[in-house]
């Protein structure tokens, strides 16, 4: 094919039309042979494969009855195998006893039947990439005026093609107490405590140990506690130790937020900041703010409506090779779901999937995904008023996902702070409800809220 042919039709979608999927019908019948000769090859490929990774019809027909024989315990062997594909009205179909004979007798295939397994990986990825790459022309012709929707397709289905190839995750417990050892002896060295990213409040690092890779956890709290000034703070802190933070604000514009950073790392109030009434002071503690905050890897993205799927596309590109990183969302029931999954009949239903969505980012990434979340009003009804994990807005999922839920506790009247069951004026406490790696526990934080700052009560300041 000429090279300006190229230009002409990049895709070459018309030559394609008429070329053959990538298979190789040698290497699926050298896979089946030695499943059926060798027993370790049998198991092995049972879960390294799947009835997909063999193109031919009649070779997908005998992996299935292999796999359904297995699972049922019955003994796999030319004759048995012939008598299930029978019993299934599949024998003639997949070509007969002639073939399974012909599969029976080919002792070579046990000399390279894992490089057999990995051509089988290789064309059923190529197949699907091919697959997918339609599906997304096709898409793209018939996009609609909001490209989101196409967008959010596409990277899904470009994901199911990359997350099929993903290589296998299991380790021995010698690897794993192996590095366990080595990362103690790292932390001794140390004299750090914290296992991951860090919050910068040293009594919540002690109980939390830090934020951990994989880790969803939950800020609740009712609205006007607090919660995105606390994500906020916290994205603050855990940027200056290190780590790279992406901050996906649904609620709140980027200029909002900056200046709520501004307020709480100047000390200056918020008001203040938002009508620019600064006095001649306090300009040399905002430029020096500026210059911290300007310094720190903080990511902000005020999106609205956007889902998990694009927030895991875009926390992939911020994060990418960077050796520590967290996600915020600001707040979970703002996520919108894909297209195509909205369920008008079961608002709670949408937020259980997206919950489950954000617990399976915080695996795919590797990093803490921390969300904030609203809690139910009944809260304010019942009394005493402190939150419980039953609170959790829309959906008893998100307590079940999450790894750490936190919830936050203020008292929103100089009434109710004067109650012996509720927390001083100005108290913010910070309650560990659930801890899957530690204990829980509640800590008393100062607000700041002239400049929406919280910190730990022993380190109260005055404004």
């Amino acid at each position: 094919m000429p090279e300006d042919a190229y230009d002409i039709n990049p895709t070459r979608m018309t030559e394609m039309v008429s070329k053959a999927m990538p298979q190789d019908p040698e290497a699926e019948s050298s896979v089946l042979s030695a499943m059926m000769i060798s027993q370790e090859a049998l198991q092995e490929c049972l879960i390294d494969l799947s009835a997909d990774d063999f193109y031919l019809p009649s070779n997908a027909k005998v992996y299935r009855a292999m796999h359904e024989m297995f699972d049922k315990n019955l003994p796999i062997d030319m004759i048995s195998l012939a008598d299930y594909l029978r019993s299934q009205g599949e024998l003639d179909r997949v070509g007969g006893r002639t073939y399974l004979l012909d599969l029976g007798n080919n002792s070579l295939a046990l000399a390279g039947w894992r490089r057999h397994v990995s051509m089988l990986h290789r064309d059923t990825t190529l197949r699907k990439m091919i697959q997918a790459s339609a599906q997304i022309t096709a898409l793209a012709y018939d996009a609609p005026e909001d490209t989101k929707e196409v967008v959010d397709k596409a990277e899904k289905l470009l994901l199911e093609v990359t997350d099929r190839d993903v290589h296998k995750s299991e380790q021995s417990i010698e690897e794993i107490m192996g590095q366990l050892y080595l990362e103690l002896g790292e932390m001794s060295a140390r004299g750090d405590v914290t296992l991951g990213v860090s919050t910068g409040f040293p009594k919540i690092d002690e109980h939390l140990l830090g934020l951990r890779p994989g880790q969803m956890v939950v800020i609740g709290a009712r609205p006007g506690v607090g919660k995105t000034s606390f994500a906020l703070n916290l994205a603050v802190n855990a940027a200056a130790a290190g780590a790279s933070v992406a901050f996906f604000s649904l609620e709140m514009s980027k200029v909002e937020i900056a200046q709520r950073l501004l307020a709480a790392q100047a000390h200056i109030g918020l008001k203040e900041i938002r009508s620019a009434r600064i006095r001649k002071d306090q300009w040399s503690d905002i430029l020096d703010a500026t210059n911290q905050l300007s310094s720190l890897d903080i990511m902000i993205d005020d999106t609205p409506g956007t889902t998990v799927t694009e927030i895991r596309a875009k926390a992939r590109r911020i994060l990418h090779d960077k050796k520590m990183g967290c996600v915020i969302v600001d707040y979970l029931q703002l996520l919108s779901p894909p297209e195509g999954q909205r369920r008008s009949d079961s608002r709670a239903t949408e937020v259980s999937e997206m919950s489950r969505g954000i617990k399976i980012m915080s695996k795919d990434l590797g990093v803490p995904v921390i969300a904030l979340s609203q809690l139910n009003r009944q809260v304010t009804d019942r009394k005493g008023q402190k939150p419980q994990l039953s609170d959790l807005r829309e959906s008893g999922s998100i307590e079940q996902d999450a790894d750490i839920v936190i919830l936050l506790d203020r008292s929103m009247t100089d009434d109710e702070a004067a109650r012996d069951d509720r927390p001083d004026p100005n108290v913010t406490n910070f309650i560990i409800a659930k801890n899957r790696s530690g204990a829980l526990g509640e800590v008393p934080l100062t607000f700041l809220a002239g400049s929406t700052k919280f910190v730990e009560v022993d380190n109260r300041y005055e404004e």
